[in-house]
C-alpha cells in the first residue's frame, strides 16, 4: 500500500507494477537523425517523439487506473465530480496516433514470429531483451525498415501495451510484419482495449499492462474534476 497526497488528495491504494513509461522513447529522441524521425512521422507515429515528460507521476498513475477507471464505460469516474472519457479519440487528441483503419492484431503468429525472426539477428530463437533493441537502434545511422520496426517494438512494449517481462513481446510482430500498413490500423483504439483488458488482469496478477500516461494527461485536460479529500469514501 501507498500514500498518495497531493493539495486535494490523501488516500490510500495498493500500488501494482507497471512498466508503461515514455523514458526509452525521450532516450531514443536524442540519439535519433532526422531521416529516422521523418520515417516514424510518415506512419502517423510523429506524436511519440519529443513527448516532453520522460517519467510517469506512478503512485498518481495507478490510482487512476485502480480506483478511478471504469473500463465498461471508459471513463474515469469521480463520483460528485464527474466523468473524463478515456476513448479512441482521447488518445487521438493526447498522442495523435492513427484512429481508423483495420484492428490492430496483438497475438502470437507462428509466421509473423518467423517473418520478424528472420530479419534481426538479435532475436533468433527467443524473443529480444528491451535493452538489446535499444542497444541496435542507438547505433543505427540509418532510416531503414530495420530502424522502423525496431522503434516501433520500444513505443508498443515500453509505452502503449508493456508486458511484464523486460523482452519485446512476440504478440506486437504480426502489426509489424507489413510497415506500410501500420498507418493503416486504428492505433487509438488498440490502446484503450489494452487498457481495459488491464483492469480484467488487475486482480489475478499486480501489474498494470497498459498506457496509463493517457489516463494522467486525460485528467489533467479536465481541470474542473479536482477532486476533494471530503469527497472520497
Amino acid at each position: 500500500m501507498s500514500l498518495i497526497k497531493t493539495k486535494t488528495l490523501s488516500i490510500y491504494v495498493k500500488v501494482p507494477r507497471n512498466r508503461a513509461s515514455p523514458a526509452r522513447l525521450v532516450k531514443l529522441d536524442v540519439w535519433m537523425s532526422e531521416p529516422q524521425r521523418k520515417m516514424i512521422r510518415d506512419i502517423n507515429f510523429g506524436g511519440l517523439l519529443n513527448i516532453p515528460c520522460p517519467t510517469i507521476p506512478a503512485e498518481f498513475a495507478n490510482w487512476l487506473f485502480v480506483e478511478c477507471f471504469d473500463p465498461e464505460a471508459s471513463e474515469l469516474v469521480f463520483p460528485g465530480r464527474g466523468r473524463i472519457p478515456v476513448t479512441p479519440d482521447s488518445v487521438a487528441r493526447i498522442f495523435n496516433l492513427p484512429n481508423k483503419g483495420g484492428k490492430v492484431m496483438y497475438e502470437l503468429d507462428v509466421d509473423a514470429i518467423n517473418s520478424i525472426q528472420s530479419k534481426y539477428d538479435t532475436i533468433q530463437g527467443s524473443a529480444p531483451k528491451i535493452e538489446q533493441i535499444m542497444e541496435m537502434l542507438k547505433n543505427s545511422k540509418t532510416a531503414d525498415e530495420v530502424y522502423l520496426r525496431g522503434w516501433l517494438m520500444i513505443a508498443i512494449s515500453t509505452f502503449l501495451c508493456p508486458p511484464t517481462s523486460l523482452a519485446i513481446s512476440p504478440r506486437c510482430y504480426p502489426a509489424l510484419v507489413d510497415l506500410s500498413a501500420v498507418k493503416k490500423l486504428n492505433w487509438c483504439e488498440f490502446v484503450v482495449n489494452q487498457l481495459k483488458d488491464a483492469t480484467i488482469k488487475i486482480n489475478k496478477k499486480n501489474y498494470v499492462r497498459g498506457c496509463i500516461l493517457l489516463l494522467v494527461v486525460s485528467f489533467t485536460f479536465f481541470p474542473s474534476a479536482v477532486i476533494r479529500v471530503s469527497q472520497i469514501h
